[in-house]
């Protein structure tokens, strides 16, 4: 028997949008734990790059927002260090920079950020 005769034709699966695009952590932590994460507001000072791979970390899996509050500007030494800040990015707001590409990852999540 195939594994395409097994499975019951695609128009009678009705799984919604949030399920599908979570799925994994739901398996881990059930419905419970993924309505905390979402829940969550984070405010990260200074966007360093160990903080932006840790807001990544929760971007991906649905926080519900966060908020990087940074006062410096994108700088060369940045672009070896930071894997979110790219050549385009150098002498614009660090913490702008980091929060919008945080926000391309997952639009479901409120992002804010703060200059100073």
């Amino acid at each position: 028997m195939a594994a395409m005769d097994i499975l019951p034709p695609e128009s009678s699966v009705n799984i919604d949008f949030k399920t599908q695009k979570y799925d994994r952590q739901l398996r881990l932590w059930k419905a419970h734990g993924q309505q905390a994460l979402e829940q969550t507001s984070l405010c990260l000072i200074n966007a360093n790059p160990v903080g932006s791979e840790l807001l990544k970390n929760l971007v991906l899996p649905g926080i519900g927002s966060f908020t990087i509050v940074d006062g410096k500007v994108v700088e060369p030494a940045d672009l070896g260090n930071n894997f979110f800040i790219t050549l385009d990015s150098i002498g614009q707001p660090r913490a702008k920079v980091v929060s919008d590409l945080l926000k391309e990852l997952n639009s479901e999540v409120n992002s804010f950020h703060v200059n100073e």
